[in-house]
Parts: structure tokens; C-alpha cells; sequence
């Protein structure tokens, strides 16, 4: 109860979520499905080089921006561009 009360006060006072969504979590994808109700900006980060794949509830969703990356310097990059879009 007190991880769930936690993150929600989270969620609910970000400006935007980032998530890492290369090994699948019920957990992220709650959080994802809450702050898409709540209108916050999302931005998903996917590992192509794993082995999992990503999934397509996150990919087929328009109120997600997908960033499928091989390199950390890639995602770093994704999350600078998706931070300035949000402030702007």
C-alpha cells in the first residue's frame, strides 16, 4: 500500500513520464495507462538490442512517443528532445 500510495503522488504531481519498457512489468504499465487518463506527456524507451519484444498495446498507442534505441547515448538523446518538447 505504501509503494502504491507512493508512486501515485508521483505520478500525479510529474509534468511527464519517461519509462524504460524493454522487459515487460504490470507495474510501468499501470503507471502508463494512469498518466495517459491523466493527459501527462509519455515517452517509452524500448532496447532492440534484447529479447523481448515490445508491446503492442505501447506501440499502437498514439498518446505514447515510442523511441526504439540500440545505444545509450541514442536514449539519452530521446530523452533530452521529449524533455524540451515538454517545456516548450
Amino acid at each position: 500500500a505504501e509503494i502504491y500510495a507512493r508512486d501515485m503522488s508521483w505520478l500525479n504531481s510529474c509534468d511527464a513520464v519517461i519509462a524504460e519498457v524493454s522487459a515487460p512489468s504490470l507495474g510501468v504499465g499501470y503507471e502508463l495507462g494512469r498518466a495517459e487518463v491523466a493527459g501527462k506527456p509519455i515517452l517509452c524507451l524500448f532496447d532492440e538490442r534484447g529479447d523481448t519484444r515490445l508491446s503492442a498495446m505501447i506501440s499502437g498507442n498514439p498518446a505514447m512517443r515510442v523511441v526504439c534505441y540500440r545505444e545509450l547515448n541514442d536514449a539519452k538523446t530521446a530523452i533530452d528532445t521529449f524533455i524540451a518538447d515538454v517545456k516548450s
